[in-house]
């Protein structure tokens, strides 16, 4: 086994220990003189140009990154900024819509007012106009909810016209509101008289919405086209109110025609209503002896 001479070893070591001096002692001189110095721009010392080249990748990776961010940011804003504006736009649409859907029912019902003033001293005995609630219609049954009632003298058998013609009559009275029938209700009638040629017959509703004249022979002259009018005949009608034009007339099996009629009054979009005054034979009572002396 070899000897380890101590006085080597120690030796190696000082050796080694003043090249790491040596070398600190270089490096120290190194810096200072880097840091008195000049850089060839002028500005600054060539050390701190060197820290400054040094870092300058992780200055610019910082930029980077914080550029990042802040357009991360800005767009998250912007977005949250679009969404509210977004949100606000639509509600004001819709508020606007409101606006508008009332102004143009608002509109509608002045125009419908006004076509109903305008049509009531054409028809006899006018008591209100009114609203028309509901209407129902069901096998057969052809009926309607009007808002007036006892407080507007409204009474069983009122007549119910508009404008373009004869609707039907009122059957039930309440306090504020009414039920009527329509004269499509399939039992429904009105005595009906063609104008064009006199011929007197019995108008009915079918129950979904048309109307039928029985009872004209068939010798009359009637044709498509020809109007016809409330005849005045039943005690519940007045006279002369349009109910519909002769849509069809055809020769039946007995000795009367088929005759079909288109009604002037739109059922299908009936709004208002003119309650008209009842017929005298439904408001005096049996027996009454006015206007004969005793």
């Amino acid at each position: 086994m070899r000897a380890i001479n101590p006085a080597v070893e120690i030796a190696g070591t000082r050796s080694r220990r003043g090249g790491a001096v040596l070398l600190t002692v270089l490096v120290g001189c190194v810096l200072l003189l880097s840091a008195q110095a000049p850089a060839r721009n002028r500005s600054g010392t060539v050390l701190q140009s060197w820290i400054l080249s040094a870092l300058a990748p992780a200055a610019r990776a910082v930029g980077a990154v914080s550029r990042s961010a802040t357009s991360v940011v800005d767009s998250t804003a912007d977005m949250l900024h679009a969404t509210s504006e977004n949100a606000r736009l639509r509600q004001d649409l819709a508020a606007r819509d409101r606006e508008l859907f009332q102004l143009r029912a608002m509109v509608a019902q002045a125009e419908r007012e006004r076509l109903l003033a305008a049509a009531a001293p054409a028809l006899p005995g006018v008591l209100t106009s009114a609203p028309v609630l509901l209407v129902e219609r069901r096998a057969g049954v052809q009926s309607a909810l009007v808002g007036a009632g006892s407080r507007e003298r409204v009474v069983s058998g009122s007549p119910l016209a508009v404008p373009e013609g004869l609707v039907g009559r009122i059957v039930t009275v309440g306090h504020g509101v009414s039920r009527a029938q329509l004269l499509t209700d399939a039992s429904a009638a009105a005595g009906g008289r063609v104008a064009r040629t006199g011929d007197l017959g019995v108008v009915r509703g079918d129950g979904a919405g048309g109307l039928r004249l029985n009872n004209v022979p068939i010798t009359s002259s009637i044709r498509a086209d020809d109007l016809v009018e409330s005849a005045g005949i039943d005690g519940i009608y007045p006279r002369g109110i349009p109910i519909g034009r002769v849509e069809s007339v055809a020769r039946g099996n007995n000795l009367f025609l088929e005759i079909r009629i288109k009604p002037s009054a739109d059922f299908a979009h009936l709004t208002d209503v003119l309650v008209l005054a009842p017929s005298p034979a439904i408001t005096e009572p049996l027996g009454s002896s006015k206007g004969v002396g005793p």
